[in-house]
């Protein structure tokens, strides 16, 4: 019994120690997870605290779950997401743990993981984050981590992947991809077994996607050989749709690089397979179609791939006698004939060969072929291609689905060839160039999911010269925009090969177009677009190497909230950056004339400098239209009336299209003939400070107020207005922030300031009994104000100190003048009585003469310093009672 009662303590002993021990390791995981973040990346990483710690899941080993890991960019990629995953599992040893040494990763599972990889034009990629220090290590070193990954498993579960490669030009998107890895890793030989499901599958470059939406497997056994890096491929089966593929061959990594020797081919040739990859016929009446025809398709990839160096690659795809048809659709397509072969012999993409010998097909009878061979596509691009045939779109709805909401109709005609050296176009040898033929499209109709509006084209034309293509003539509709243009593109073929610039003068005319149409708008609760001017925008990237001039004239143009008639311009497209040239527009009852750029040359920050001349345009009208108004001048909504402005203008941009305040600058003068201001906070304060009611009836009377726009704050030069009739002199500055910081100057009537005139004329009287004169003040007393706060709520306040000095110092002036007045007649006396003694001195003679003006001058030193000693201590006595009784005077008024 007393047996039973020990193993009993001991199960419940150790049943209780496998319940506490996550919560004894958990402070001590998560400290060395952040540490080991922080020590080794440059990245913010953040996860929630709230950390799962069991021994149940994984006994006898410990399961570490951390919640809303996310992994974000620094510098250039600040903003951008590197990685992010709903919940991260990883199965730790639990005996590592305990002793404290590195932890030892078994099993790491992924939950609803969203990766987002970058390539910047210039290289750079969003994912290279390790630090200096960290990278310098082995990768078999893992002696300075506090983790050692010996994996047996890694799962990724409902996962999204974008690779988005800017300087290769090439996209990837992995949506719902669920992927299982298993293997011992703490073998060196073993074999890693691989199996992977992606719901839909993106991947194309240069802007054409070459793989859309397309349901992806894989399933595969690879021998792995850990200490030579190689690996080879055993049983598996990869599929596109319903192709599929078989791989062999060999992938290892020596060193810095990789060496392959892979070959595949498809798995079915049955012409139906290919035709799965088609997204327009992969609907989900696929598995009806009904097909003829043979299929053979294979390629290679044999060599060293690394920094300067590439693989030959090959690649062969032949369709023969190839027919399908939906059975519920009227009409079958025939005769699919496909040849192609793309062929490197060395890895040197120079040396590549395209060579689609044969394409033709043929849909109610219309035959269309095609064939192209291309070479040398680095140096010196040659091509041979020809295109000729009927494409009738109104056949196209007879064999094949049309995705719900799709219309189509219309004729495209082709007939076009091409033979030569671009070299030759470049070099304007066009006599050995062969470029003929035209491109025609009639009555197009195209209504989709995938598109805002529908298209329509009643005509369009493309001829086709050595030296030129020519846009004949282009007539649509896109929604309700009437479009009409026309014009010649030149080194058309050799942009095409990335080898030169395209250039072209168009002329572009429209009597009605919307943009807003091709914006995309947010909707709210209940589902309904908002207004256009909340719709969303990204950053519209100018291509490098175009040079376009573009003639345009828009009768009526809509954007956001803006109606703009009478658009007229010469916009100049060229090196990442659209000129504006004399562009001319009407908007809002106004007339706008601009000149400037809009730049991309850093796509991340794009620049906006413009030069801008607006006349008579509705304050009103402009608070409700511009968003820049209502950040920098907020006092506009309370302004009725017109104005006009010159404005030189230069600002960075969001990612949203918006300014970017803090670095806009302008400097401009703004004109304003009349206008009323009704409603202003500041301004209501400034009345009831002063006692002033009238002074809440303010406006503009031919004013002139230069301002300039610097660090997020519009600041004005000295500019006057109207209080009540009432001139005022007001500088200072708005910030976006709303804050407001304004000095204003105003004389105020003496009559119209109430107990303030009482307390100077109590004081002028007092000066005037002291000094025995008759001062008299001036009519007006300049009042400084002082407006600061926000501007829904201004703090207002009087220089009480100013006042005090200007009253003060204009009865010391007056008092200064009648001491003087004083001081001239006792001198004027003096002179006059000297005066008298000398012709009494005459009558006595000579001695009695020189006596008498001995005499007289001592009198008169005297009487002179008598009167300046009695007229400066009759100042200073004026001078202190006259300041002491204004402050206490006015200091009872503005309790202050």
């Amino acid at each position: 019994m007393k047996a039973l009662k020990i193993i009993f303590f001991i199960i419940i002993f150790l049943f209780l120690l496998l319940l506490t021990a996550p919560f004894l390791f958990k402070g001590k995981i998560i400290a060395i997870v952040k540490e080991q973040a922080n020590n080794q990346i440059n990245a913010h990483v953040a996860f929630s605290d709230d950390i799962d710690l069991s021994i149940f899941k994984s006994f006898p080993n410990l399961t570490l779950g951390l919640k809303e890991l996310s992994v974000s960019g620094i510098n250039e990629f600040v903003g951008d997401t590197l990685f992010s995953a709903k919940k991260v599992l990883a199965t730790l040893d639990i005996m590592t743990v305990i002793k404290g040494d590195q932890i030892k990763i078994r099993k790491i599972i992924f939950d609803q993981p969203r990766i987002h990889a970058i390539v910047l034009a210039d290289g750079k990629t969003n994912w290279d984050i390790a630090k200096m220090d960290s990278t310098a290590i082995s990768s078999t070193d893992t002696s300075s981590s506090r983790f050692n990954v010996q994996l047996k498993m890694l799962e990724v579960k409902d996962g999204f992947l974008v690779y988005d490669d800017k300087q290769g030009k090439m996209y990837s998107k992995m949506e719902h991809l669920n992927y299982t890895l298993e293997g011992d890793f703490t073998e060196k030989l073993f074999t890693m077994h691989h199996t992977a499901d992606i719901a839909s599958f993106t991947a194309g470059m240069a802007g054409i996607n070459y793989l859309s939406d397309v349901k992806t497997t894989l399933k595969a056994d690879i021998d792995a050989d850990i200490n030579n890096f190689k690996f080879v491929f055993k049983e598996n089966h990869f599929s596109l749709n319903d192709l599929g593929f078989g791989f062999e061959g060999t992938f290892e990594m020596p060193g810095e690089d990789m060496v392959m020797d892979i070959k595949f081919d498809a798995k079915q040739n049955e012409f139906k397979n290919f035709l799965s990859l088609i997204p327009a016929l992969y609907t989900k009446d696929f598995k009806d179609l009904q097909s003829k025809g043979t299929l053979a398709f294979s390629g290679f990839v044999k060599g060293i791939y690394n920094n300067k160096q590439m693989p030959a690659f090959g690649l062969d795809l032949l369709i023969d006698k190839g027919w399908f048809k939906y059975p519920a659709l009227p009409a079958p397509v025939e005769q699919v004939n496909l040849k192609l072969n793309v062929s490197n012999p060395d890895g040197n993409l120079d040396h590549t060969k395209i060579d689609l010998s044969k394409l033709h097909f043929e849909l109610q009878g219309d035959p269309f072929d095609a064939h192209l061979i291309a070479t040398h596509p680095m140096s010196d691009p040659f091509i041979d291609a020809v295109m000729k045939g009927k494409i009738n779109l109104n056949s196209m709805v007879k064999i094949a689905p049309m995705p719900e909401g799709t219309k189509l109709a219309g004729i495209i005609i082709a007939d076009v060839g091409v033979k030569g050296k671009v070299n030759a176009v470049e070099k304007g040898q066009y006599e050995n160039f062969d470029a003929h033929g035209t491109l025609q499209a009639r009555d197009i109709h195209y209504e989709s999911k995938d598109i805002p509006k529908p298209l329509d084209v009643k005509e369009a034309m493309l001829s086709f010269t050595p030296k030129l293509v020519q846009l004949k003539s282009f007539n649509g509709m896109i929604g309700k925009s009437d479009i009409q243009m026309n014009g010649d593109l030149s080194n058309f073929f050799a942009y095409y090969f990335g080898k030169g610039t395209l250039k072209g003068v168009l002329t572009f005319a429209s009597k009605h177009f919307d943009a807003n149409e091709f914006l995309t708008s947010d909707k709210d609760a209940a589902g309904k677009a908002k207004a256009a001017d909340t719709a969303s925008m990204t950053v519209v990237e100018i291509p490098a190497n175009i040079d376009f001039i573009l003639n345009s004239k828009i009768d009526q143009l809509l954007y956001t909230n803006m109606e703009i008639s009478n658009f007229t311009g010469n916009i100049h497209v060229a090196e990442q950056k659209l000129t504006f040239n004399k562009v001319a527009l009407n908007t809002i009852g106004s007339t706008i004339n601009m000149t400037g750029f809009y730049e991309t040359t850093h796509p991340q920050k794009p620049t906006l400098d413009l030069d801008l001349s607006i006349n008579n345009l509705d304050i009103q009208k402009a608070f409700k239209t511009f968003n820049t108004i209502k950040k920098i001048a907020p006092i506009a909504e309370n302004i009725f009336g017109i104005f006009s402005t010159s404005i030189k203008m230069r600002t960075d941009l969001t990612k949203n299209m918006q300014p970017d305040y803090n670095t806009l600058f302008a400097t401009g003068v703004l004109s304003i003939p009349n206008a009323e201001v009704k409603g202003v906070k500041a301004i209501d304060k400034v009345a009831d400070l002063l006692h002033k009611p009238e002074f809440k009836q303010v406006g503009f009377k031919n004013a002139k107020i230069n301002y300039k726009v610097e660090h997020g704050r519009i600041f004005t030069e000295p500019f006057d207005m109207k209080f009540g009739g009432q001139a005022i002199n007001l500088s200072g500055s708005t910030g976006i922030d709303q804050t407001i910081d304004y000095a204003g100057k105003i004389n105020i009537s003496r009559k119209d300031l109430g107990a303030v005139s009482g307390a100077a004329d109590d004081l002028l009287g007092q000066l005037n009994k002291q000094a025995g004169s008759n001062i008299k003040l001036s009519e007006t007393i300049p009042v400084q104000l002082n407006i600061g706060g926000t501007f829904t709520n201004p703090k207002v306040g009087t220089n009480m100190g100013d006042m005090v000095k200007s009253l003060t110092g204009s009865l010391k002036d007056q008092a200064m003048d009648e001491i003087n007045r004083r001081k001239k007649e006792l001198e004027d006396r003096a002179k006059a009585e000297i005066e008298k003694v000398k012709n009494e001195a005459k009558l006595k003679g000579e001695q009695l003469k020189k006596d008498a003006e001995n005499k007289v001058n001592a009198e008169a030193d005297r009487l002179k310093k008598e009167a300046e000693a009695k007229a400066k201590a009759e100042q200073d006595r004026i001078k202190k009672e006259a300041e002491d009784a204004a402050k206490k005077k006015l200091k009872g008024i503005f309790g202050e």
